[in-house]
């Protein structure tokens, strides 16, 4: 929803400013988030955000926003400006053009910025063996490195766990 909202603001924002802001926002593609585990592990703290599931949320959003623009500005480009027009002439606002108009339209971009997102963040495992403590708060994936062992590995029981893992991706691609 983030992602949408600021490739429709930076598409329709016609100035040298907005190609700016989404060049530095193609350049988050370029850094890797985890360069500031560090930094990101003592904001999470600050704000009591630590061992808790939902403080993954702003890192996921932040590392999906990169993605997010590049796809969705140069799809919502290809969209004709004169449907946006005629709503206007109709006496529809900007919001409601987004949610009745280009979000109809933009289902095939934003499939594929849900998809190429889930994936990274399903299969994440530094952010929560960074951020989660509490065996209840682990993430399936991070869950599965326990079923390693030092001297022995069960790889039957870790196999049967990343075949399940697995379905609710391909549900997602499926829909």
């Amino acid at each position: 929803l983030l992602g949408t909202l600021a490739a429709y603001g930076l598409v329709n924002w016609e100035s040298k400013a907005s190609r700016v802001i989404t060049l530095l926002f193609l350049a988050g593609m370029m850094v890797p988030i985890r360069i500031a585990s560090i930094n990101l592990l003592q904001i999470m703290k600050a704000m009591g955000l630590l061992d808790k599931l939902v403080g993954l949320l702003p890192i996921y959003i932040a590392m999906g926003m990169p993605m997010a623009i590049l796809i969705l500005s140069e799809y919502l480009r290809t969209i004709p400006r004169e449907l946006t027009q005629a709503a206007h002439i109709d006496g529809a606002g900007s919001f409601r053009i987004f949610w009745m108009i280009i979000i109809p339209l933009a289902r095939p971009a934003l499939a594929t910025v849900a998809i190429f997102n889930l994936v990274n963040i399903w299969n994440d495992l530094w952010f929560p063996l960074i951020f989660i403590r509490s065996e209840e708060q682990r993430t399936l994936m991070l869950g599965v490195t326990r079923l390693f062992g030092q001297y022995q590995t069960d790889w039957t029981k870790i196999l049967a766990t990343l075949t399940m893992a697995t379905i609710p991706i391909l549900l997602l691609y499926l829909a």
